[in-house]
């Protein structure tokens, strides 16, 4: 048996667009590139959109993402290897009270959502596309036994599109629910992404993001956490990587409502996962009808 693991259904092709100028893509004859009206082309492989923009490591901040990227590929592809199957059914539990008390509602894009596990908390039929710029992210699922009895949704093909949550390759107001777990601090620019889902999110439509926030729900840095950190900075200074954080942002729990809020979204409902000591929440932010610049003050 063949195995497929992603797909393009009708309703995803037709609001695929250049994720720089947001306008209609057109593909060559031969279907191995997607060409926009200014000249840029993306690669088709089979059923695999890569429309990613961010390829550079020039600046500093750019290499502390892209090195951050490559460490997460190869922390996925570790857990891949070792296909255990307790640690999927924790994963499961661990957010299964999360999603019963925030569900994922109507068409769902799920920003960095790795393989679909998303999947797993939809309803039968539910439009839904996770894109992630990792695109060997589907590499060796077949031989995942573990996996695949734990999350039986990813043995069907899902909607994939290899992109950038800063650069997002949809047409604006095509989704009800944008997704964002355990992404927004490995983004190179957050406020950035948050501005595309804004975009990209019907009026009125929700915003859930779940994240550790530092100081968790009292907002207070214990000084066992100040420790870790200085431990870690230490031994990666010293040229010792493996405890380096890769991570670009840990917000508080108020710089990221603060973020959420200042780029156009109301917050609805917190949830603090269950087992995680305050320190993991989840957001659900609904889509404000007008976005208008945050004044600053003079200097």
């Amino acid at each position: 048996m063949s195995f497929k693991p992603i797909k393009m259904d009708n309703w995803l092709s037709e609001i695929i667009v250049d994720p720089l100028s947001k306008e209609p893509l057109v593909s060559n004859e031969e279907r191995t590139l997607l060409i926009s009206p200014y000249g840029r082309q993306y690669p088709i492989v089979g059923e695999l959109f890569d429309l990613r923009l961010l390829n550079n490591e020039t600046t500093p901040d750019q290499k502390v993402w892209k090195e951050g990227q490559r460490e997460y590929e190869k922390w996925s592809a570790s857990l891949a290897v070792n296909d255990h199957a307790q640690d999927y059914f924790a994963e499961i539990e661990g957010v299964r009270e999360v999603y019963e008390d925030i569900p994922i509602e109507g068409r769902c894009l799920d920003v960095g959502g790795h393989q679909g596990r998303l999947r797993q908390f939809l309803r039968q039929g539910q439009e839904y596309v996770t894109c992630d710029p990792f695109i060997n992210v589907f590499e060796d699922l077949e031989k995942q036994t573990n996996l695949l009895m734990a999350f039986p949704s990813l043995a069907e093909p899902v909607n994939f599109v290899c992109c950038d949550a800063e650069f997002l390759p949809f047409k604006s107001a095509s989704f009800e629910t944008v997704h964002m777990r355990s992404v927004i601090d490995h983004l190179l620019s957050p406020e950035l992404a948050l501005n595309e889902a804004y975009r990209v999110l019907q009026p009125g439509s929700a915003l859930i993001v779940g994240l550790f926030c530092q100081g968790g729900k009292e907002g207070r840095i214990g000084f066992s956490r100040l420790t870790k950190e200085f431990a870690k900075e230490a031994l990666a200074a010293a040229g010792i990587d493996k405890f380096k954080d890769h991570h670009v942002w840990h917000p508080t729990y108020q710089e990221l409502t603060e973020l959420i809020s200042s780029c156009g979204f109301d917050v609805h409902k917190v949830h603090w996962q269950k087992g995680c000591n305050n320190s993991v929440c989840y957001l659900r932010a609904i889509k404000r009808s007008v976005l208008r610049r945050r004044e600053t003050a003079s200097r």
